[in-house]
């Protein structure tokens, strides 16, 4: 990982020094981060460092010398906490702020996560400036949440959550997508995303005698894309459960997401399944599903596609997740 000015990589033995002289021998940083003090070089333990995952070293590009350290830790149910330190000698520069910012795109990106904690000792107002120019904001206050260095310490919480996106699910009438899409708003939301479905369902009136035209959906596209930058623009991520058979339909879709991220999901079936789903639900003209199959726009392209008949809508569902934690952003 790159910035301007740094570099965020592995520990490697060669930091040893580095690491002593800027964190683990620092008593001005050990203040505010918490690690154990080493009294001299020789002493130091250093061997459980090197090539640990969840620690990186912050150089300066210009050296390549280790100045501090990030790491994250307690990751679960799409969140973690991060802790950063930086050699006093380079305090006041930038390099914090600089640093926790883009080890932040790597936790959302790389990593997939959604909820990312940092905590300050109470009364560090340079931790808590580094969290707010990260955009993370209050989040509470936890009172003599422990003890170090000999003093019972309160901790203040930060935190930020993944932008907003929309997970598009299309597919034929009848291919599982309400119920994929159900499970998938569950699944983000323990996983601390503020997640919403619109469905399309919702603005057609639905019918067992009257089949259900491209124009007729067109039509209601306004409102429904009305809706969807309503949420987007309150910060959720949006599910959208949709039958796309025309481009003018996937068009007025992409205009209304201008600026914001879009994954995209095939949802099929066998036509059989179809068939047999349709007469189940008793609400849709016969015969809808396997000509909305026909018509489908886009063929191809998808982020990511899925057989509603092999598989539950909450297994597909953590496929989702799982392929937008390998490939977002």
């Amino acid at each position: 990982m790159e910035t301007e000015r740094l570099i965020l990589d592995s520990i490697k033995e060669s930091d040893k020094e580095d690491y002593f002289t800027n964190i683990s021998h620092d008593k001005r940083v050990l203040e505010t981060f918490i690690c154990r003090y080493a009294d001299t070089l020789e002493t130091f333990d250093f061997s459980a460092y090197p090539g640990r995952q969840d620690l990186f070293a912050i150089r300066l590009k210009k050296t390549g010398r280790l100045i501090g350290i990030v790491n994250y830790f307690d990751e679960k149910d799409g969140s973690c906490e991060i802790g950063y330190g930086i050699g006093s000698g380079y305090w006041g520069q930038g390099y914090a702020t600089e640093a926790v910012r883009r080890f932040l795109e790597y936790l959302f990106s790389e990593k997939g996560l959604y909820t990312v904690y940092a905590s300050y000792f109470t009364g560090n107002d340079a931790s808590r400036r580094v969290m707010e120019k990260c955009g993370m904001r209050y989040d509470h206050l936890s009172e003599k949440e422990l003890t170090y260095l000999g003093v019972e310490r309160d901790l203040t919480y930060y935190a930020i959550r993944r932008g907003p996106e929309v997970i598009l699910l299309n597919g034929p009438s009848s291919a599982g997508k309400s119920s994929i899409a159900g499970a998938l708003r569950q699944r983000l939301s323990e996983a601390g995303c503020r997640a919403f479905v619109i469905s399309l369902d919702d603005y057609l009136q639905m019918s067992a005698k009257e089949p259900i035209w491209e124009d007729d959906v067109f039509a209601v596209m306004p409102r429904m894309c009305e809706d969807l930058s309503a949420a987007l623009q309150d910060g959720k991520t949006v599910i959208i459960d949709h039958v796309i058979t025309s481009a003018r339909i996937y068009q007025a879709l992409l205009d209304a997401i201008a600026g914001f991220r879009m994954r995209t999901v095939l949802v099929r079936c066998d036509a059989e399944t179809l068939r047999r789903r349709e007469a189940q639900r008793g609400d849709r003209c016969v015969g809808s599903a396997e000509a909305s199959l026909q018509y489908l726009y886009p063929k191809t392209g998808y982020d990511l596609c899925l057989d509603s008949g092999k598989a539950s809508p909450e297994a597909l569902a953590e496929k989702i997740v799982s392929s937008i934690s390998m490939t977002l952003l």
